[in-house]
């Protein structure tokens, strides 16, 4: 099962359900400003096999944290870590306690980050290949061994939030890892992945790997949070 923001075209959604996918839906944490209200990067991480979310996510077997997520940054990103393989990457001075806890169980290796959206800023394409458009966390990433592609911020401008309920996009811009998001053999792209893609870099990046790339012509890029499969 996928987790996806109800907010999510049918275009996409219909996609999914082609692909034999059930998913529940997220609708808006009222607590949170609306543009990440139902993002599931913000209210959710797999790991391993343990899913740790949000009290506002009812998903069986899960694990609900202690964190209650607030509208106002540093209170939004409790659950906002970036798993690569056995890597965890966040800003470790607000990380939900029991996925804290988890970690250290598997004996995962944490890399402390100033940027607190640690998955919003980080597409993980494999186990050992991510996107990005922050220099600082592509220099950091690339100093523990992992294969990056640095892509210029300027795409950002292209990656929209919602603002409200009628679907209008917000001033604020998105992020690449709620864009691309890895499920089985496939990086599912909320949008035309040209609006993004401006030299194939990411494109040949992901095909590399041997990977399928889904993307929808002529739709905006929306930054949906990501997809979370469970």
């Amino acid at each position: 099962m996928l987790i996806i923001d109800y907010r999510m075209r049918e275009i996409e959604k219909k996609t999914l359900k082609n692909l034999n996918y059930n998913f529940y839906e997220l609708k808006s944490n009222p607590h949170l400003y609306f543009e990440i209200s139902s993002h599931p990067d913000i209210h959710c991480i797999k790991i391993k096999e343990n899913i740790i979310c949000d009290s506002i996510l009812k998903i069986s077997n899960s694990i609900i944290g202690q964190s209650i997520l607030k509208s106002n940054y540093p209170l939004d990103i409790a659950y906002n870590v970036c798993i690569i393989d056995n890597i965890a990457i966040h800003n470790f001075k607000y990380t939900e306690p029991k996925i804290l806890q988890i970690l250290d169980k598997f004996n995962f290796k944490k890399i402390h980050i100033k940027q607190g959206y640690s998955k919003c800023s980080i597409a993980v394409i494999d186990e050992k290949s991510v996107i990005v458009t922050d220099k600082k966390i592509a220099k950091i990433l690339k100093e523990n061994g992992l294969e990056v592609l640095l892509i210029d911020e300027s795409i950002n401008k292209n990656i929209h939030l919602y603002k409200n309920e009628n679907f209008q996009y917000s001033t604020m811009t998105g992020f690449i890892g709620g864009v691309l998001s890895r499920i089985d053999n496939f990086v599912f792209v909320s949008g035309d992945l040209k609006y993004i893609d401006y030299d194939n870099k990411i494109r040949n990046f992901i095909e590399k790997r041997k990977l399928q790339i889904i993307d929808f012509p002529n739709c905006d890029i929306i930054d949906y949070g990501g997809i979370i499969n469970i």
